[in-house]
């Protein structure tokens, strides 16, 4: 509501007000600055003959001037290990069949990468006699606790296909047909 009282009295008699702005003869210029003034000054010749003139005495006391630099010694900062592991972490490669350019090729020892991580879970699936999970813990270098976690709660996918006998096949003949 108080936005329209506020447009109302904004565009108040808006287009006589606008026709006397541009009616003026010269807008009045804003008032200078006195630096503006100094600088028609500092065109003056006499003043650029000051400043490119030398003076012996500054000169000489220049000479007297002898300036020695040294390098301060170089402290490494420490940041408390703060951007710099603390451990080199020991890595191992990755154990990959036929799919070894899909994933990466070393890996740090406790983990495993996603390609492997399949690779066991379909091993331990077909072949759960052979790929025990304290075998897979030692081929690939992991917590037995954290490899029968995975065992337990993670299984790959089954494809299941159907025999062409058993499918339902949809006859042409037996269609009815909408009037």
């Amino acid at each position: 509501m108080g936005g329209r009282v506020t447009r109302v009295f904004r565009n108040f008699n808006v287009e006589n007000r606008a026709r006397r702005e541009i009616s003026k003869e010269k807008p009045t210029p804003a008032p200078r600055h006195r630096t503006a003034r100094l600088d028609a000054v500092a065109d003056s010749p006499e003043i650029k003959e000051e400043v490119l003139r030398k003076d012996d005495q500054f000169l000489n006391l220049l000479k007297d001037v002898y300036v020695e630099s040294r390098d301060p010694p170089v402290r490494v900062k420490d940041g408390g290990g703060k951007h710099l592991p603390s451990k080199q972490e020991e890595k191992r490669l990755t154990k990959l069949g036929h799919l070894e350019a899909l994933d990466v090729k070393k890996v740090p020892k406790g983990k495993i990468s996603l390609v492997e991580a399949l690779t066991l879970l379909n091993n331990h699936k077909l072949q759960p006699q052979i790929w025990t999970a304290e075998k897979i813990a030692a081929e690939y270098s992991l917590d037995l606790k954290e490899v029968n976690s995975l065992l337990e709660f993670f299984i790959p996918f089954t494809v299941l296909e159907f025999p062409k006998d058993t499918k339902k096949a949809i006859t042409s003949q037996n269609q009815k047909r909408l009037t």
